[in-house]
């Protein structure tokens, strides 16, 4: 599985590049303003018809009952593919329609704090990145194919092309003055992306005859797929719920809170995506195929490592929230104001921000164990206090209830999952010790500049020696800050 993650990490890391650009150029010509958070809200009311419908028909059901058929019998994977593609066909059918028939009704529902200029640009973005949905859609069932066959190119080359095409929606919109062209770049970055997919499927369709497929085989192909998915059809009203509560309570702190949201999201999704998904997204493949031992063995290795870094950074993200956004976002369109502002949203964030990777992965082991029973679950308990803080805290916390109410929901997650596999006590035992050092640090670092130029780099030289010696105080922590260099050089080899 570390072999698996090593490679998609280095897609993910060009991916992420490639999005610090965009997220850069998108603050510096656009800042905190109307249009930024017309296109952010268009883009949560394009994929909450989609994920309602997709979120873990591909994820935690296609891709672990692929790889099982593929290691078993080719055809049966094959007439899998036909039936998930023809569904899920229909469904980009049905949430086209929705989203060109529904636009005005659905930016009201989903920013109801907006204003009129808000939502005449909302609903034209929505128009737009509605016709990208079949692309987007095709381009996901491509490359998980991709992966239940061992290829990894798809999948780690899907964020590059993404950010490539924003930015080049971004620029353009900027210099013809045209917002709308900010959304045809996400739309023609996936019609690309597709036709790249839809490529390297055929020659793996054609290769097995499609008379070795029976109608009794299709049958009872269905009814194992639907039996892996079936305990995961109420998730996505939970987790698109979370969603809409979310972008309804940042339109009512203000247009200004709804773009900056993102932009603090952008970050911690970034470490999400670079350490987690990558993880994750190898257990799908991987863990499938393996024993309730060694799977719990595998996670009992990987583990403490993933506490060793991630408690870390996520006490710098909060400590140094204002000196990040700075360093990242402020010029141009993006000022002092919007660095305030998007600094209360981020340290909340960045506190959760371990939850959020570690529970990440565990989930992603528990449907690769196809125990989705457990995870429905547990995710509809964690999103469901993630609403409840959202709307009961927003006018006493202001912005940053969006970041504490995602601390909850990656805590009741995180715990809930580690219980279920088994390695509760491991989680526990080291976030207890490393909390103790991020007290600490946050001690530590009120001595510290918080503006100017030599700023970001005290921070990073205190970063870096106060965690080397804090980690050399216990043996538990040395023996794992050793083992991740181990793992972490065997996964360098592997990449070259």
């Amino acid at each position: 599985m570390i072999r698996v993650a090593a490679k998609l990490f280095s897609g993910s890391l060009f991916g992420k590049l490639a999005g610090v650009i965009r997220e850069v150029l998108l603050a510096s010509l656009f800042g905190s303003s109307s249009v930024v958070a017309a296109v952010r809200a268009a883009q949560a009311a394009t994929f909450i018809p989609v994920n309602f419908f997709t979120a873990d028909v591909l994820s935690a059901g296609f891709l672990p009952l692929y790889c099982k058929y593929a290691a078993e019998d080719a055809a049966k994977a094959n007439t899998l593919f036909r039936l998930v593609a023809a569904l899920l066909f229909s469904v980009s059918v049905v949430v086209v329609g929705l989203l060109l028939l529904g636009a005005h009704f659905w930016v009201s529902v989903l920013v109801p704090g907006f204003g009129p200029e808000e939502r005449a640009y909302t609903v034209d973005f929505i128009d737009i990145f509605a016709l990208g949905v079949p692309f987007y859609i095709a381009g996901g069932l491509f490359s998980y194919r991709d992966m239940g066959h061992g290829s990894y190119i798809l999948i780690s080359a899907r964020a590059t092309l993404q950010s490539a095409g924003m930015i080049i929606g971004t620029v353009t919109a900027f210099y013809f003055h045209l917002p709308k062209l900010l959304a045809w770049g996400f739309t023609g970055a996936y019609i690309l992306y597709s036709l790249w997919g839809f490529q390297r499927t055929l020659a793996l369709i054609c290769g097995v005859p499609r008379t070795e497929n029976s109608r009794v085989s299709a049958r009872d192909v269905a009814s194992e797929f639907w039996s892996v998915v079936k305990p995961l059809m109420l998730l996505p009203i939970f987790m698109q719920l979370n969603i809409a509560a979310e972008r309804a309570v940042a339109s009512f702190l203000g247009v200004n809170v709804a773009a900056s949201l993102d932009y603090a999201k952008f970050i911690t999704e970034t470490g999400v995506l670079l350490i987690a998904v990558p993880l994750g997204l190898a257990s799908l493949s991987v863990i499938s195929r393996m024993s309730d031992d060694e799977c719990r063995a595998l996670l009992e290795r990987v583990l403490p490592g993933l506490l060793l870094i991630t408690i870390p950074l996520s006490t710098a993200l909060a400590v140094h929230s204002h000196l990040i956004i700075a360093f990242i976002y402020q010029r141009g369109a993006f000022g002092p104001a919007s660095t305030t502002l998007t600094q209360t949203i981020l340290w909340a964030f960045g506190v959760g921000f371990w939850t959020q990777v570690i529970s990440y992965v565990l989930v992603k082991t528990l449907s690769a164990r196809l125990r989705n029973r457990e995870v429905f679950r547990f995710m509809a308990l964690a999103l469901t206090g993630n609403v409840i803080l959202n709307i009961c805290l927003y006018k006493f916390a202001g912005p940053s209830t969006l970041g504490i109410g995602n601390c909850v929901y990656g805590l009741v997650l995180t715990v809930s999952a580690a219980r279920a596999l088994g390695v509760g006590s491991i989680v526990l035992r080291r976030a207890t010790l490393l909390a103790l050092g991020a007290v600490g640090y946050s001690l530590c670092a009120l001595a510290l500049p918080r503006d100017g130029r030599w700023a970001i780099a005290t921070a990073i030289l205190f970063f870096c020696c106060y965690w080397t010696a804090f980690a050399s105080m216990f043996t538990v922590l040395r023996t794992d800050a050793l083992g991740l260099i181990v793992r972490f050089r065997s996964s360098s080899n592997v990449a070259r």
